[in-house]
């Protein structure tokens, strides 16, 4: 292998543990919404370092994919407002009520 090889490698690594790392974070809730957007911003530089070798390698491909994936993920507001819920049972009423209220009106639009 040549040293080029390698590096690009232990790169395509590195990132790879990262954002795994920041997939479980979000998992488990461990980023505020502060964080998810600064960890979003952190994204794109990095899917923006890895573009020029996406159509020569499948492992980056992937990477960049799965980046975009999380960058989505970080950045809904939809999985920010159920995290809160979660938190507080008396707001699970609401947020039931909430979703219950939006099927009834999606079914009568056709």
């Amino acid at each position: 292998m040549k040293d080029d090889e390698i590096i690009h490698s232990d790169v395509l690594n590195y990132f790879n543990s990262e954002f795994d790392a920041l997939d479980a974070r979000l998992k488990t809730g461990g980023l505020g919404y502060k964080e998810r957007v600064l960890v979003s911003r952190k994204i794109d530089e990095a899917v923006h370092l890895l573009s020029p070798y996406v159509r020569s390698d499948p492992r980056a491909r992937h990477l960049v994919r799965s980046a975009e994936t999380l960058k989505k993920e970080l950045l809904s507001v939809r999985e920010m407002i159920v995290s809160q819920l979660s938190e507080h049972p008396d707001h699970q009423a609401l947020w039931e009520a909430i979703m219950a209220k939006k099927s009834e009106e999606a079914e009568r639009t056709p």
